[in-house]
């Protein structure tokens, strides 16, 4: 394997050659703009910024690089805006479309110098402004597409560059398995064909897994840190897809807006709790869990009452006491989440059934929408008849609900402590016993309600045992895969052995895309690539609804190759991006809009279209700068000079004709 330090010289010697051809070919040119890229230091930013200075150099505008140290990099977007494009990466998101904090003039993220006074900038506002009034998941989602489209045309206030991918591993005998839905929902789809090396039985599925600390959700701070075993054990309120699409297969089956501040849930009936077993006792050795006789489950902190799989429904109560639960300042540790919430009730007439009350803003005196309701009902459904008390104590949620019966001492309880160590949900599996430091057994629930999240048709459980073992050490966990004592394990941090895997028939590699993304942002606000060009309408044929500064964003967009600088620095293995937003949120993510793949011709086009006369014009040809930069190059591999750099690795495109 050639080492970094000789990549790294090659590439030196070839981003040389290419400017020395360049320059002998273009002694009679000067560059059309003369622009400042800024971007952080560490990562493959700097790499970025030096192919994308290569790539706009050849349609005549030179870009100096600037890598800074974080905390000054920050200063320059957030304070003084001295840069003239930038490189950043965003991440931490995607969860909810809505990024006004980075797309309007006010945000408190606006690196782009958006305007609402210029052209098509109010359109984007009021756009956005609208897409948080309108509470029916379709209308907004097409909503939200036709503001990308408008931003990606019209703007152009960006190039969306790349997306990570994070890629997982099965033994070939295992179907039915989806990365991008998860352990979880794939479950019921899941069954083997065969055995693999050194597994010894088709029920059972072993995965790695860290220590787990607290099984109830409501002592944590949100949802990401529940826990694979909590997921497994439980049902959501509100299921949603990888694409955060809300579903109406789960617990609850069907939804109703009365009005935008008033919702009516449906909830699936014959949907029953698991067994409330108490399996602090338990061990390898104890007896099977059907054994168990209702004298031994545990009861509940009001009226004493238990379940058996049989006798306690999951009804519209568990839905509300949940809900009121992660909302009450006294009890929930992120009782913000639910503040939106002005009033929750169960229906008065059908038990199934329960009403949520909107306001987006309880601090103000008028009722305000929330249209991102469904990412916060993405929670596991808690027990009511086991955790709620009949304490006559009277508390409150963030958003004003009055709650009954939750007194902060409720935490302590037996009931409590035992829910945090024997959970019992309505979902797919139920605790069998946990060793601390060695491993989790769960076993396959014949009560759950036997629903699939993906298609939302009957299903049910091929695979009856889930063992997870406590493997803190990632390489340890990638070992016991390899041997066949794991039927699952990550790979992101392993890409060597991950392409190796990929093609060893013997395993299955899939990839799923995570919640974060790169992007080259442009300063609209100054001369050339904005500033007052933003205001003066081209009169080129067709082109006479753009500005010259989008059009010069345009031309510079079209100029740079990412899908080669995807297969140079990321071996083509990062989604490229082309909208405003993650493509994570892929419900409100699209990609019927302009996407800039590289397009020399279009590039030369459109900055023509702005009165610039872009390098073809200038009597200089590709052909030209092909041909000096070889022979350049040839002259310059002939020294035998061995040269160590630092510099990120950069090689030349193929100028395409």
């Amino acid at each position: 394997m050639i080492r970094r330090e000789k990549v790294l010289t090659f590439t030196l010697i070839l981003i040389f050659s290419l400017q020395v051809g360049f320059t002998q070919n273009t002694e009679a040119a000067t560059a059309i703009a003369n622009l400042v890229l800024k971007t952080n230091g560490g990562g493959v930013r700097p790499d970025y910024g030096l192919y994308i200075a290569q790539y706009l150099r050849v349609i005549g505008i030179e870009i100096e690089i600037k890598v800074e140290e974080w905390t000054v990099f920050v200063g320059a977007l957030m304070i003084t805006h001295d840069y003239d494009m930038g490189i950043v990466g965003l991440s931490g998101g995607a969860s909810t479309p809505d990024m006004r904090d980075l797309y309007t003039e006010e945000g408190n993220m606006n690196i782009f110098g958006l305007d609402k006074n210029m052209p098509y900038g109010n359109i984007s506002e009021v756009m956005q402004e609208e897409c948080m009034t309108i509470m029916d998941p379709e209308e907004r989602q097409q909503h939200y597409h036709d503001w990308q489209f408008l931003m990606m045309d019209k703007i152009v206030p960006m190039l969306p560059l790349f997306t990570p991918q994070t890629y997982v591993c099965t033994w070939s005998n295992t179907f039915g398995y989806n990365a991008e839905w998860g352990l979880t929902d794939s479950l019921p789809y899941m069954e083997y064909d065969g055995y693999h090396e050194h597994q010894d039985s088709l029920n059972e599925f072993r995965i790695g897994d860290a220590n787990w600390r607290e099984l109830n959700p409501i002592f944590v701070d949100s949802y990401s840190q529940y826990g694979l075993i909590a997921k497994i054990l439980n049902e959501d309120l509100v299921q949603l897809s990888p694409g955060l699409e809300p579903l109406k297969t789960g617990l609850v089956k069907d939804w109703e807006i009365i009005d935008d501040s008033h919702f009516k849930f449906y909830m699936r009936d014959n949907v029953y709790w698991n067994p409330s077993f108490n399996i602090t006792n338990r061990n390898e050795y104890s007896p099977s869990l059907e054994t168990i006789s209702s004298a031994e489950l545990m009861r509940g902190l009001k009226n004493n009452e238990y379940s058996d799989g049989t006798n306690q429904q999951v009804m519209a109560k568990d839905e509300v006491f949940t809900l009121l639960l992660w909302s009450n300042t006294v009890i929930s540790e992120s009782p913000s989440y639910h503040e939106w919430i002005s009033d929750i009730y169960v229906d008065p007439v059908d038990p199934l059934a329960f009403h949520i009350h909107i306001d987006g803003d309880p601090a103000t005196p008028q009722v305000e929408v929330f249209p991102d309701i469904w990412e916060t009902l993405n929670w596991i459904v808690m027990p009511e008849f086991f955790l709620n008390s009949s304490e006559s104590y009277v508390s409150y949620s963030t958003g004003g609900v009055k709650c009954t019966g939750l007194y902060w001492e409720m935490i302590y309880s037996p009931q409590w402590r035992m829910y945090s160590t024997s959970q019992f949900g309505c979902g797919k599996f139920m605790m069998d016993y946990a060793v601390r430091d060695e491993r989790t057994i769960l076993r396959a629930s014949p009560y759950w309600m036997g629903i699939g999240a993906i298609d939302g048709a009957a299903e049910d459980l091929d695979i009856d045992t889930l063992i997870l073992e406590v493997i803190p050490d990632l390489s340890e966990e990638l070992d016991q895969f390899l041997y066949g004592n794991l039927d699952w394990v990550g790979l992101r941090a392993f890409p060597e052995i991950r392409k190796m895997l990929d093609k060893d028939p013997r395993y299955t590699v899939q990839s799923f895309i995570t919640g974060s993304m790169s992007l080259l942002f442009f300063n609209l606000q100054r001369p050339f690539i904005g500033s007052a060009d933003n205001y003066v309408y081209l009169d080129a044929i067709g082109k006479e609804e753009y500005t010259k500064g989008t059009a010069t964003r345009k031309a510079m967009c079209y100029a740079i190759d990412r899908e080669e600088m995807n297969e140079v620095i990321h071996k083509g293995e990062y989604v490229i991006s082309h909208s405003v937003i993650y493509p994570y949120n892929s419900y409100f993510y699209s990609e019927d809009i302009f996407q800039y793949d590289y397009d020399f011709q279009a590039s030369m086009d459109w900055l023509r279209a702005a009165g610039y006369p872009g390098i073809c014009d200038c009597g200089i040809t590709t052909s030209d700068i092909l041909t000096s930069a070889t022979t350049s190059l040839i002259s310059l591999l002939s020294l035998t000079v061995v040269v160590t750099c630092s510099l990120p690795r950069l090689m030349l495109k193929k100028l395409k004709k």
